[in-house]
């Protein structure tokens, strides 16, 4: 176990479009202006205290910053606007509510998964999220694919000097073993779609507070 893990948070690499790495700069750019506009607020002006006091208001203007955070409402570092959008993402995938069995192992295996479709997605973007997200995303990740995952391992079995593209195909535009492959990669929903998809989330959520910012 790393000494990551073992402060509770689990590394991850989401590989997205160049558009995309693009937009989650700017929108990060915004929210920490505003993060900025919200510590300059008079509540947090500790000029004139002794330090006993100014550690006091600090230790609150912390605590406010963080509550904001949670609450979905300040989204100023690239972890935590992930960790909100990857929570609406699973949301809008029904996965959130559900109870899933303990992820298995070999599913937190750090390479790629059959059915993995990671090409067109240049950028990385290093995340570290909290242990039970992302077991958690693991495990909706594995259970609502593992068929597909073991029909793909025996398709390489049987067809071992073939090499399916790396991007998402339509099955309709291939033939024969091919086509088995793709159909099946369509079945399987791997964490980095999740981790995809909660940044275009979280993206959308930090434009959204913006705009309010802006009214």
């Amino acid at each position: 176990m790393s000494a990551m893990e073992k402060r509770g948070k689990h590394q991850v690499t989401a590989k997205v479009r160049l558009q995309t790495r693009e937009r989650l700069n700017e929108e990060l750019e915004a929210q920490k202006k505003h993060r900025k506009e919200l510590e300059g607020d008079e509540r947090w002006i500790v000029v004139g205290m002794t330090r006993q006091e100014a550690a006091r208001v600090r230790a609150a203007r912390r605590r406010e910053m963080e509550r904001l955070r949670k609450a979905g409402e300040l989204l100023d570092t690239v972890d935590v606007l992930a960790i909100h959008g990857i929570e609406l993402e699973m949301r809008a995938r029904g996965w959130w509510d559900r109870r899933w069995p303990a992820v298995p192992e070999e599913a937190m295996d750090p390479g790629r998964w059959p059915g993995s479709r990671d090409g067109g997605y240049p950028k990385s973007v290093p995340l570290r999220l909290p242990q039970p997200l992302a077991r958690k995303v693991y495990a909706a990740c594995w259970f609502t694919s593992v068929k597909s995952i073991e029909a793909l391992r025996d398709w390489r079995d049987r067809h071992p000097g073939m090499v399916p593209k790396r991007y998402v195909v339509d099955p309709k535009d291939l033939e024969g073993p091919l086509e088995e492959y793709a159909r099946l990669a369509l079945s399987v929903t791997t964490v980095g779609d999740v981790w995809r998809g909660g940044l275009e989330r979280g993206i959308a959520a930090a434009a959204e507070l913006r705009s309010k910012y802006a009214n």
